[in-house]
């Protein structure tokens, strides 16, 4: 019986990232993403298109929610012609997720090595190891032949583990005094796993008619590891003449699709956002931000989405920065179209399409509270950490605080 339903100095690194893509790619594996398609399988409920838009929707909203560290460098600087010196332009020791106006000075490099560690706990509030819908799914029951039997009412639940370990490589270069360029490279290991609990509650003929009939609880699980060169990013900021006291600046970012979507490292398509900086520095030790940009999907503009946020950094001392901010992403639309996740649930005791393990992909804002410091090592060398936590519940979060760490220089 069955059951059915760039420029020259980062040259090198592109050329490194496209080799280690190519490696993990040269493995032959079982994607992620297929994992949690067919997880249900392993519980003998057989998956299908409802089960392959879930684990899509996921795979990209997984990819969207990890943050990406500033590329604005803590000292940045201007060339002096009549001096011939650099002299610096930065008043404070800048920001962490939030990106400056100031530009690096021409012929400057900056390299930024980071670590960050985030895991995904919940999605809407409810926790990813408890997903699953109020009512019980129907399936199918045939024979020989594929004749139906009838049906049954099932208990389905999901318990996820997404987790992501990120080394981000990011290298700037001032271009002009006032143009710099930055590529940035991600090493993403995720580790992934699915335990799922089917029980049925109630069986019916071939005739539809429900009565309860309990069963002993099936489980199940799948997992599975991979690392990879995330999506590429070429960032482009151009510092516009200062107002009075008010510095600002434009920005491009080119987001190439090196990652591979189907293991929760990329989003599978190319993505343009042009953004916009302006801040400006008080008490000569305090500099507030505000930075707004929007990202462009080239395959489907309606999934595009706005990313905005405000914050400021203070010097503690002349070696220690502080800084603090609010993170805001605005999707366009739904991540998924309506019904595309439905499956048919018992309600009340009728048959009734239900979003599958009780997950509406509604349009979502997120609302993140950043916070960290820079500290100044030796020269223009600093360490930094920083700690970023939710503060709403939509979508696919983290319920505690994603840290990040890593060391930046100029040269």
């Amino acid at each position: 019986m069955t059951r059915g339903c760039g420029v020259k100095s980062t040259a090198g690194l592109v050329g490194v990232a496209a080799l280690l893509g190519l490696a993990a790619s040269s493995v032959e594996a079982r994607s992620l993403r297929d994992q949690l398609a067919g997880a249900s399988q392993t519980v003998g409920v057989a998956s299908g298109s409802a089960f392959d838009a879930l684990a899509d929707v996921i795979a990209d909203t997984a990819v969207r929610s990890v943050p990406v560290v500033s590329a604005s460098a803590g000292f940045t600087y201007h060339f002096n012609p009549q001096l011939e010196v650099f002299e610096r332009t930065s008043e404070t020791l800048g920001p962490i997720f939030l990106e400056r106006p100031d530009t690096l000075g021409r012929s400057k490099i900056n390299i930024n090595v980071s670590f960050q560690y985030v895991q995904f706990d919940a999605f809407d509030g409810t926790s990813l190891r408890r997903l699953e819908a109020p009512d019980p799914i129907i399936t199918r029951v045939t024979g020989a032949g594929g004749a139906l039997l009838g049906f049954t009412a099932n208990r389905l639940q999901y318990r996820l583990r997404i987790q992501d370990y990120v080394t981000a490589v990011s290298v700037t270069y001032g271009v002009l005094d006032a143009l710099d360029a930055n590529l940035l490279i991600p090493l993403i290991q995720t580790n992934f796993a699915a335990g799922v609990t089917s029980q049925q509650e109630f069986t019916a003929g071939p005739d539809g008619t429900f009565t309860p009939s309990a069963g002993p609880p099936r489980t199940g699980s799948t997992k599975g590891d991979t690392f990879g060169v995330g999506d590429l990013l070429l960032r482009l900021k151009y510092q516009l003449p200062q107002q009075g006291g008010l510095k600002s600046a434009a920005g491009l970012q080119l987001r190439l699709p090196s990652g591979r979507e189907e293991d929760f490292q990329g989003i599978g398509s190319f993505e343009a956002s042009p953004s916009f900086f302006a801040s400006t520095v008080v008490w000569s030790r305090v500099e507030p931000y505000v930075n707004g940009a929007i990202d462009l999907l080239a395959d489907d503009v309606g999934r595009s989405q706005a990313r905005y946020g405000v914050g400021f950094d203070v010097d503690a001392t002349r070696r220690l920065g502080l800084a603090f901010a609010f993170l805001g992403r605005s999707e366009f639309e739904r991540s998924a179209p309506a019904g595309e996740t439905d499956f048919l649930h018992l309600v009340s005791g009728r048959p009734a399409l239900r979003p599958l393990l009780g997950i509406d992909f509604a349009r979502n804002d997120f609302f993140d509270f950043s916070f960290g410091a820079r500290t100044v090592v030796w020269r223009d060398i600093m360490v930094f950490a920083n700690g970023i936590y939710a503060l709403n519940d939509a979508g696919l979060r983290n319920d505690t605080i994603i840290p990040t760490v890593g060391v930046e220089g100029t040269f």
